[in-house]
């Protein structure tokens, strides 16, 4: 039996004893309704009619009082005319009433005693208009006439009235009866009806009850196990679990179908496992044989993947190797980046030595260059980070070595290279005797010449003091200060270039976290660019603001000539120069140590130009309030 016939079979005794049960009621209703109905318009028709009968009898009554009454030919015409006039609107009602009698029996008999007293009392009307006005014989024919010896008493028009109002009283109190008795009957019959309602009701009752649970078993039971079982898949994946087959029906077809289809996955489930494994394994070996620490981290920073130099180095060990632990706590110059790798999908490399990861292995001191890198999915959902760091000691180690060769080679050609700048300062003097002009000429370009490698040679051992860690000289300072020292620094020169100096710095800004003696080098590199690539009558605004990250930025910007946008990512290289409007004299150190000076301070520095309209140069600084004591 399919469930569709089960339910067929379920609910249709139902659908159709409700349906007898309503053709039934329908039925007795109507048939209760239609003969209280005809009851009690026949019945109020009666009453009706002997409301108005007896109205145009008193009407009549009267027409014979105003008669006694009155005086003179017209009052008497008003009272015969009234008279006549109220006999037709009785002999109509009387009319009503004989085409209407209902199932009483007396009240056929009132009616049929009614007519002779309507006749009677006519005639005597009629004698009573015929008799002179004013007579004693009117007065006896409405009030009637004693008894006397051999004849019986005359009750007279007005003894008439009351016979025939009696008459059509009783008539009116058997039509209103018969109305009470038709109200009763249908007040039981409406309760016979509502007895016999309740009662099928209850039988239906009873009977929906049953279908109910016949439907609870047959249906929602193996609806339910199948439920059971594919929350448990779902929570647990307990994929072996699996439901009991109810017949071949619809729902034993179900049951069947996930039964199969839960083998299918468990063994789905086996060959993918094996893949996976494999997988994880192969990816397991192939961060493993990276020398360099590698780290696979989830979308909640807990470690996936860690090759054993990262194990080392930072303590870490992967899920795979054990419980999921808790998240990882980078180092503080990662934490940001793998933040904003598995947040933002932003990724990080450093660049330079001034952003290596310092450490401690096999006592010594070893750097690491990040590098952070958000995981996607093809959707471009964050699956984790991958963060790699790169072993950059024995290079730290060459640069520190190049840079301490170029301080000693520097130092080391600064004092000849001084003693020579001194003999040419002295023979153009002629201190030592007359010189010829071609004398002159080579005195003055090896003068020239000696300045610009002395000013090469300084700017290197700037550059290699600022590379060598030294004594912190950091202290809070304001702002518009560190630019007013700067602007003054080159005041004369830019007079003497025609170029306006201008500072914009608003008083309430916050103290900077700086070395003022660098800071001041740097803003004097920047300052000597501009003054240098800005023509007579151009200016240079050095301003000062608060960004939005809580830093302050000194900008320096000039209405020179401008950089062009293939130049502007290389301007902070060192020894770079523009091609075709470098300064001959330029060493190609100046913006490179301002870099250096900025990096050092936990700042950045960025550079803005278009070609003809100028350049800007923004160095962000942290305030006092932000330093952190390492």
């Amino acid at each position: 039996m399919t469930l569709r016939l089960r339910l067929v079979l379920a609910l249709a005794p139902l659908a159709l004893l409700l349906a007898v049960l309503g053709v039934i009621g329908g039925f007795q209703l109507h048939q209760t309704g239609g003969r209280i109905d005809a009851i009690l318009r026949e019945n109020y028709a009666s009453v009706q009619a002997m409301f108005r009968l007896n109205e145009a009898l008193e009407r009549i009554d009267s027409s014979f009082q105003f008669a006694l009454s009155a005086r003179g030919p017209g009052r008497e015409k008003e009272a015969r005319d009234e008279f006549e006039a109220n006999w037709r609107a009785f002999d109509e009602q009387l009319q009503i009433e004989e085409n209407n009698i209902t199932i009483h029996p007396a009240e056929d008999d009132l009616v049929a005693r009614l007519q002779p007293l309507r006749n009677d009392y006519r005639k005597r009307g009629e004698a009573f208009f015929a008799q002179p006005v004013g007579t004693p014989e009117r007065n006896a024919a409405y009030y009637g006439a004693p008894t006397g010896p051999g004849r019986s008493a005359d009750p007279g028009l007005l003894g008439q009235f009351r016979e025939i109002k009696e008459v059509s009283n009783e008539i009116l109190r058997i039509n209103r009866e018969n109305m009470e008795i038709a109200r009763d009957d249908a007040r039981e019959t409406a309760r016979t009806a509502l007895i016999g309602l309740g009662v099928s009701l209850g039988v239906v009752a009873l009977l929906v009850v049953g279908a109910g649970w016949y439907l609870l078993r047959t249906i929602l039971a193996p609806i339910r196990a199948v439920t059971e079982a594919a929350r448990a898949i779902t929570v647990s994946g307990r994929l072996e679990r699996e439901v009991p087959v109810f017949g071949r029906d619809e729902l034993g077809e179900l049951a069947g179908a996930f039964n199969a289809m839960t083998a299918q996955l468990r063994a789905y489930r086996r060959s993918n496992l094996a893949k996976l494994v494999r997988a994880q394994r192969t990816a397991q070996a192939t961060v493993d044989s990276f020398p360099d620490p590698v780290l696979v981290l989830d979308p909640e920073g807990c470690v996936e993947l860690a090759n054993p130099a990262a194990q080392q180095i930072l303590g870490v060990l992967p899920a795979g190797d054990g419980p999921p632990g808790p998240v990882w706590e980078p180092p503080d110059a990662l934490r940001q980046p793998v933040r904003d790798a598995l947040i933002d999908q932003r990724s990080f490399a450093a660049d330079g030595f001034d952003q290596a990861v310092t450490f401690r292995l096999g006592g010594e001191d070893r750097a690491y260059l990040p590098q952070v890198r958000p995981i996607r999915d093809r959707g471009g959902d964050t699956l984790g980070a991958a963060v790699v760091l790169g072993d950059v000691t024995r290079f730290r180690l060459l640069d520190q070595l190049k840079t301490d060769l170029v301080a000693t080679v520097s130092h080391e050609l600064k004092t000849p290279l001084t003693s020579v700048r001194l003999a040419v300062h002295v023979l153009l003097e002629e201190a030592v005797g007359p010189l010829t002009p071609k004398q002159t000429e080579l005195l003055i370009d090896a003068r020239d010449n000696a300045e610009r490698l002395l000013a090469l040679i300084d700017k290197l051992l700037a550059l290699a003091r600022l590379q060598r860690p030294g004594d912190d000289r950091r202290r809070p300072e304001p702002p518009g200060d560190l630019l007013r020292r700067a602007a003054e620094a080159v005041r004369g020169r830019a007079g003497d270039r025609h170029v306006e100096v201008v500072i914009e710095a608003d008083g309430d800004l916050p103290l900077v976290d700086v070395d003022p003696e660098r800071i001041e080098q740097a803003l004097n590199n920047l300052l000597d660019n501009a003054l240098t690539y800005t023509p007579s009558g151009g200016r240079v605004t050095l301003s000062a603001n608060a960004t939005t990250d809580g830093r302050i930025e000194l900008s320096v910007a000039d209405t020179g000539v401008g950089i062009a946008a293939d130049h502007i990512p290389h301007v902070f290289d060192r020894f770079f120069r523009i091609p075709g409007q470098s300064d001959p004299t330029g060493t190609g150190l100046g913006l490179a140590i301002v870099k250096e000076v900025v990096s050092a301070h936990g700042g950045e520095v960025t550079c803005e130009s278009e070609p003809g309209k100028g350049t800007i140069f923004r160095v962000h600084l942290p305030v006092w309030a932000d330093r952190r004591t390492p």
